[in-house]
């Protein structure tokens, strides 16, 4: 099946319930969870992607840093 959007997807899902195709049955028509279908037949549009974090500007920038071994201290 050709990737489309998840608005063209959620109206090709309400549009096969109220035709009365089984929620199972749309599950495996377009490859999809039942959560995802129930989402599509209660909700109009489909939730907004999360904002995920910022991401560190380098990659050893947000790691913890080691402590320093403390000098003059004899073990």
């Amino acid at each position: 099946m050709p990737q489309i959007s998840k608005i063209e997807l959620y109206a090709a899902i309400r549009r096969d319930h109220r035709g009365g195709m089984k929620i199972r049955e749309i599950e495996r028509k377009y490859n999809v969870s039942w959560r995802t279908v129930r989402k599509a037949v209660d909700s109009v549009w489909p939730e907004p992607r999360k904002q995920l974090p910022p991401r560190p500007d380098s990659p050893g920038q947000g790691r913890r840093r080691r402590p320093e071994p403390r000098r003059g201290a004899e073990p």
